[in-house]
């Protein structure tokens, strides 16, 4: 039997991180690949374990890793598993006032605390002023962090704060840990946060980035929608008339 592993972002990103709820045309999709026994189906997010929960619990057989992986749930679970156990989270009271100062300083500009990290959003700030003040709080936090398990990452209009070990490429080697020897590894992302999984993917996976900007991916599409065309064709149509 064909083995098929999919690790999938899909949806784009909103102005709150709240709005970026899945349509049901995509539900749909991930319905009917998850339906196919011989995928191994993968979400991973920067969202968190409630978000995920509400959007994408109702798959059935669908993977999901919240936080960048800090956390995942097996089609199988009705609970999330940490990827590291005993994880200190105090180091938030120091690194808070630094993001807090920022968002004063910013217009437009707010602040998100998950589980395991805190995150500063810009995306609704004048462009130039929010890319130089980002660079001008990056390295301030890389100062600080130098000698924690914590690194400040860019991503998309954001700053987060969060674990080293919190990746997508962690996600992919537990993943690979647990369906061996795949024959067809399908990875794809828009985020910054996405390149740890393109780096770790095996020789051979196919991997594509959504959009513009440099990236380690094998492919690029220009938008989800696009995306979204090419999942389709790996479902079957007797799935997907299923799943409708």
């Amino acid at each position: 039997m064909t083995e098929r592993s999919f690790l999938l972002p899909l949806v784009p990103v909103a102005k709150r991180p709240q709005q970026a709820a899945p349509p049901n045309r995509l539900l749909d999709l991930l319905t009917a690949l998850a339906a196919d026994s011989r995928n191994c189906l993968a979400l991973l997010s920067g969202r968190s374990t409630e978000n995920l929960d509400r959007w994408f619990g109702s798959v059935r057989g669908l993977w999901l890793a919240a936080e960048h992986g800090a956390e995942l749930k097996s089609p199988s679970a009705d609970t999330w598993e940490p990827l590291r156990s005993q994880v200190q989270t105090d180091w938030k009271s120091t690194v808070m006032p630094i993001l807090e100062h920022f968002v004063d300083r910013t217009p437009g500009s707010f602040l998100e605390e998950k589980k395991y990290a805190v995150v500063w959003h810009y995306r609704m700030v004048e462009p130039e002023f929010g890319e130089w003040l980002a660079n001008e709080l990056v390295s301030m936090l890389e100062a600080m962090l130098a000698e924690t398990e914590l690194r400040a990452f860019r991503g998309e209009k954001i700053v987060e704060v969060k674990p080293v070990w919190a990746n997508k490429g962690e996600v992919l080697d537990r993943l690979l840990a647990l369906y061996p020897d795949p024959d067809f590894i399908f990875a794809a992302g828009d985020d910054r946060t996405d390149e740890d999984l393109f780096e770790r993917s095996l020789n051979g996976a196919r991997t594509v980035h959504i959009g513009l900007g440099p990236t380690h991916a094998s492919y690029v599409v220009p938008d989800f929608e696009e995306l979204r065309t090419v999942l389709g064709s790996f479902a079957s149509p007797e799935d997907t008339r299923k799943a409708s």
